[in-house]
């Protein structure tokens, strides 16, 4: 009878963590490393000036690894499942509202072990607006590639389910323009082409800044793509800071996000870097000392009918973190 108490102990216990997954970006580069089952809670904030900061909603960062399946799924075929090489992911997922605007926003950035694609960056939007973005990163015949696509309206179709009465009695049905419905939106064409060798997405460029605050440097350069666009991000070390959180109070680095075009990469109307959560500029995040963990971040985000909106991202709940991560005393 001994033997079920420790049985019952057993099946309860949490199963071990698995190690963080360290991803290679080649040599000489800084590698990505992905923690294992980490879940961020954040609220979100915008300035309203004499009000304060009002809570429009809320924005979950995860990590975790996976089994690599080698090859697409075939109906009737069996998937190859390779346990010794793994797949890291990295999850972004905010919905909030603010003065009737909706949204609903997911980031996905898939590492996978093979040449092409060796990252799978997907932007999916809902609410107000409705849109679809997906970036394939890797080495294509022999080359470091870029392929992206996105959806849009899809206008002059001749599906009867988008067409729309007339507002005049006398006038017949005509297909609807520029309407929000993400079921109104087809994908485009692919574009492809070539890109520096180290080049990341968005999420990814957020945990190699939180590596290099993790290590104690105080500087680090990498391109990245957004929207089939080159930049060269840098992050750059500032002050130190206790950070008051509804998680608790943190000692924090300001790390500094600012970007800029390459050299030869063509200057268009609208080049103006846009990062996580959708902030454009310069981006401010205040991350543990020790850990590099996101406590804060701050920036503009610009919302179609309302205005630019000054936004403060801050840390609500955390698990699966380092043992060093913990709010001081």
């Amino acid at each position: 009878m001994v033997l079920l108490p420790l049985i019952l102990l057993a099946l309860s216990a949490p199963a071990p963590a698995e190690k963080p997954l360290v991803v290679s970006r080649g040599e000489g580069r800084d590698p990505l490393v992905i923690p294992s089952a980490e879940v961020l809670v954040y609220q979100v904030e915008v300035d309203v000036g004499v009000l304060g900061d009002a809570d429009v909603g809320q924005v979950t960062l995860s990590t975790g690894q996976e089994p690599y399946r080698a090859g697409l799924p075939v109906p009737g075929e069996t998937v190859t499942v390779d346990p010794e090489r793994r797949v890291g992911w990295i999850k972004s997922q905010a919905h909030g509202s603010y003065l009737g605007y909706e949204l609903q926003h997911e980031l996905e950035s898939r590492h996978l072990p093979q040449t092409w694609p060796s990252v799978l960056y997907r932007d999916t939007q809902g609410g107000y607006e409705n849109r679809r973005r997906e970036l394939k990163l890797g080495v294509l015949d022999g080359k470091p590639t870029a392929v992206s696509r996105h959806d849009g309206h899809c206008k002059g179709c001749q599906n009867p389910e988008h067409f729309v009465e007339s507002t005049w009695a006398w006038g017949d049905p005509s297909h609807c323009t520029k309407c929000k419905r993400a079921e109104h939106r087809v994908w485009g064409d692919a574009k492809s082409r070539e890109i520096a060798p180290d080049s990341v997405d968005l999420l990814t460029a957020v945990y190699l800044a939180r590596s290099m605050i993790a290590e104690g440097r105080d500087e680090v350069s990498f391109p990245i793509i957004d929207k089939q666009k080159q930049w060269i991000l840098t992050v750059t070390r500032g002050k130190t800071a206790q950070v008051e959180t509804p998680a608790g109070k943190f000692h924090c680095v300001l790390a500094q996000l600012d970007s800029k075009l390459p050299p030869g990469e063509p200057q268009r109307d609208n080049s103006r870097f846009e990062g996580l959560f959708g902030i454009q500029g310069t981006i401010k995040i205040w991350m543990e000392a020790s850990t590099g963990i996101p406590v804060l971040i701050t920036g503009e985000l610009p919302v179609p009918v309302i205005r630019t909106l000054d936004l403060n991202v801050r840390l609500r709940s955390y698990q699966g973190t380092p043992e060093k991560f913990a709010p001081q005393r």
